[in-house]
Order: C-alpha cells, then structure tokens, then sequence
C-alpha cells in the first residue's frame, strides 16, 4: 500500500520507447510489447479516480498482463540458461582447441629445432655413403690387385716348378753322367 501511495504521489508514467526485443524463439514480441505499452500509459492517478466496477477490470487486466508477462519472462529465462549453457560448452570447446593448438604448436616448434639435426645426420649420411663407395672401390682394386699377384704366384710356382724338375732332370743327367765318366775311367785305368 505504501507503494501505492508513493507512485500517487509522483504521478508517475513508465515509459518504453526505448525497449527493443528480438524474437530469439517462440516469443511473442508485438503481443510483449502492446501489453508494455498499455502498462506505461496507466497513470497511477487516473486509475485511483476509476470507479470500482472498471477499477477491478483494469486491475484484472493488468494481472492478466503481469502472468502472461510471467510466462514469456520464464521462456526467456530457459532460453537464456540454455544460451548460457551453450557458450558454456563452447567455452570448453575453444579451451581445448587452444589447448591441442599449443600442443600442436610445441611439436612444430621440436620439429624446427630438431630440423637442422636431421640435415646434419642426412648430410653425415650422404658423406659416409661417399666413404663408404670410395671404400668400395679400393677394395675391388685391391681385390683385383691381390687376384692378379695370386696369378703372378701361381705363374711363377708353376715355372719354379718346372724350373725344379728341370734342375732335377739336369741333376740327374749330371750324376748319371758322372757315373758314366767313372765307369769309362775305371775301364780305361
């Protein structure tokens, strides 16, 4: 009562030219808004100096406007938790995009730094392979070498050989001529 009789005394008009709604969901915003309006052009002196008859309908009609305002207040609240909800969960879902964004990012970076190591060891590689057929190379001329040095001893075993028998045959023939001598000798003396 005590409000009541302040707001007599200011003579007070709420006004809401400056109330602007979406219509987000199933909301009815002309409907709002025409029951806003006819709320702001009660002036709270004229309706005291309405009679009792008129005085009730208007303050069921005002009832009538504050429950249906209720329940498209309640909408926008469900509304608004599911809103919140959602920016909740696509706060998490950005958090962690971010986070496998960094984690991405840390093995790029180890990558770059291991980068140069790679064309390190890549190039050490690409060296030894060089090494190694060079090394290669002197073992197939060594191989070739050592081939044609079992050849030459072979060739030459074979004409110390031959060389031997020979040796042999002339020792022989010597001895055997020697025996021939000392038996002429021993036929002539």
């Amino acid at each position: 009562m005590e409000n009541l009789e302040t707001t007599q005394k200011r003579g007070q008009v709420i006004e809401i030219t400056d109330l602007v709604v979406e219509n987000p969901s199933g909301v009815e915003v002309p409907k709002i808004l025409e029951q806003l309006k006819k709320i702001s052009e009660l002036k709270i002196d004229q309706l005291t100096q309405i009679s009792g008859a008129k005085f009730e309908k208007t303050i069921r009609e005002m009832f009538s406007i504050i429950k249906d305002l209720e329940g498209h207040l309640r909408e926008v609240l469900t509304l608004n938790a599911s809103l919140r909800e959602e920016v909740q969960d696509k706060k998490k879902a950005k958090e962690k995009l971010r986070r496998e964004k960094e984690a991405i990012e840390q093995k790029i970076a180890a990558l770059e730094h291991d980068f140069p190591r790679v064309q390190d060891l890549e190039k050490r590689l690409e060296i030894t392979l060089e090494e190694l057929e060079k090394f290669r190379t002197l073992y197939k001329q060594e191989r070739e070498k050592q081939e044609k040095t079992e050849d030459d001893n072979r060739a030459i075993t074979a004409l110390l050989k031959k060389v031997r028998e020979e040796r042999d045959d002339a020792y022989r023939e010597i001895v055997a001529l020697e025996d021939k001598l000392k038996s002429l000798a021993r036929t002539d003396a």
